[in-house]
């Protein structure tokens, strides 16, 4: 934790460079709209010992005559005149050529010479001036009503004068120690690789009623069968079989279920064909007979009182009948064939299916295409897809299957939980987060979530694993907040 601290009580950093970062809500004009004030922190640091105070200034290429300076004073002050300066920057007009030793004493006796700099603008050109410091926090008088202000002045010479310029402008609050307690922690996109696979298979169901072969295009789901299949007739993908299986539900004899099948395999060839423009070579049709694995697995697993109550029988019954027609007489015998009306009942009218096993490629990526498919399947839909979708702005819906779809995809986890965290859910995003992985990125986002939380130890604990990202300093300094909140509130 050395390391993640020293962060919050970095050093001044006098020096000219790039522009903040920081939101806009940060960032204040003053000096009749000449110069900006950026504030980045502010606050006291991790022990209560020392105000840190980070900001930029940028001063506009017309703010200063060419023959004068501009005084700016950044300081903190409370109603009651209690007050420290953080510092003097002096900035001296292009064509300033004169001594200035007048006005380096001024400054001198007003303010630390250490915390006073000089700087000379150049024609035409902004200055970007970042600051990092920190003075004693006093705390008898900051922890109140202090807030942070800068004042301008100008400074001619020839009479030697300085004057308000506007003078002193109000900037901020301190805000760390106020409530409600407000972060901003930086997420970082955890890195995800998902590509498409190369050959898919796809299943769906057309079912029939009892002896029937005919199309039956609305008969139970069958037109959300249909439809899913529709999705695949489009260009980013190329269909390379149509496998399709019938199947007849139990009653009547082995013979007349295997006719049963084949000609329901053969209708469902003949509907997609009609509907949608697959090669012709890609079918191929089989009729497998009658579909005994629904009832095996009902019986198995129902809680219906007079199968449950039979249920050793009833399996006794079918593993004794590798003949299926004697193996169904034997069921109906038991319990006066109160079971069997059950099975009847709840298992056959879904045994009565063609199924069409659809093999396929993806030429690419295509939002559209796979939301049409998830549309009509969220199941076919890979984890590679789910992520590509996410990470693509699909809909929160599609987020939540691929969570239930694939619980433990440390990838579908990753971008999942930034959906959450940024929707507010920061409860779920913690959980997807400690499924996402061991990485750095992972870390960060779990310290995030745990700092909007106000959990110091967890966030602490989180960040001391993601030190070494661009962030941490940021984090950090979110983190310090969290800290004085806790300690300042009791919390």
């Amino acid at each position: 934790m050395k390391k993640l601290f020293t962060l919050f009580a970095a050093a001044a950093l006098m020096l000219v460079g790039t522009v903040s970062a920081f939101a806009a809500d940060n960032t204040y004009k003053v000096c009749n709209g000449k110069v900006t004030v950026t504030v980045t922190d502010l606050a006291p640091n991790a022990d209560g010992t020392a105000l840190i105070a980070c900001y930029n200034i940028d001063v506009a290429p017309d703010a200063i005559d060419e023959c004068s300076s501009l005084v700016i004073t950044p300081l903190v002050r409370d109603e009651n005149h209690n007050k420290k300066l953080l510092e003097m920057v002096v900035i001296n007009g292009p064509s300033h050529r004169v001594n200035i030793e007048w006005l380096q004493r001024v400054c001198y006796s007003v303010c630390d010479p250490n915390r006073v700099r000089f700087f000379t603008q150049k024609e035409g050109e902004a200055m970007h001036i970042k600051t990092c410091t920190e003075v004693p926090y006093e705390a008898d008088w900051m922890d109140n009503d202090a807030a942070f202000y800068v004042t301008t002045q100008k400074a001619t010479y020839k009479p030697n004068c300085i004057h308000n310029y506007p003078g002193e402008e109000y900037i901020c609050d301190i805000p760390y120690l106020k409530e409600p307690l407000v972060v901003n922690p930086v997420l970082v996109p955890v890195p995800v690789e998902a590509a498409l696979e190369n050959t898919r298979v796809l299943r769906t169901k057309l079912f029939y009623p009892v002896n029937v072969t005919k199309k039956v295009d609305n008969y139970l789901e069958n037109a959300e069968a249909l439809a899913l299949l529709q999705t695949l007739d489009q260009g980013n993908f190329e269909v390379t079989s149509v496998a399709i299986e019938g199947w007849a539900s139990p009653e009547a004899t082995v013979p007349y279920n295997q006719r049963l099948s084949d000609n329901r395999a053969k209708t469902v060839k003949n509907i997609i064909a009609e509907q949608y423009d697959f090669p012709q070579e890609v079918y191929t049709t089989q009729g497998n007979g009658e579909y005994w694995d629904s009832v095996i697995d009902y019986v198995a697993n129902t809680n219906e009182p007079v199968v449950a109550d039979n249920r050793e029988a009833i399996q006794d019954a079918i593993a004794a009948n590798g003949d299926l027609d004697k193996r169904e007489a034997a069921i109906k015998k038991i319990a006066g064939g109160k079971p069997y009306k059950a099975i009847f009942d709840a298992v056959y009218p879904r045994s009565r299916f063609a199924e069409a096993i659809v093999t396929f490629k993806n030429k690419g990526y295509n939002k559209d295409d796979f939301m049409a498919l998830y549309k009509q399947d969220p199941a076919s839909l890979s984890a590679d897809e789910y992520v590509l979708l996410i990470k693509d702005g699909a809909p929160k819906e599609v987020v939540n299957s691929a969570v239930e779809l694939y619980p433990n995809d440390a990838r579908v986890a990753a971008v999942a939980a930034e959906r959450f965290y940024n929707d507010g859910d920061v409860d779920k995003a913690i959980e997807l987060y400690k499924k996402a992985g061991n990485t750095e990125e992972v870390y960060n986002n779990l310290a995030c979530c745990y700092l909007c939380k106000s959990d110091f130890d967890n966030a602490k604990a989180c960040l001391e694993k993601a030190e070494n990202l661009k962030v941490a300093e940021t984090n950090a300094n979110e983190l310090r907040k969290v800290y004085l909140n806790n300690k300042f509130f009791g919390k």
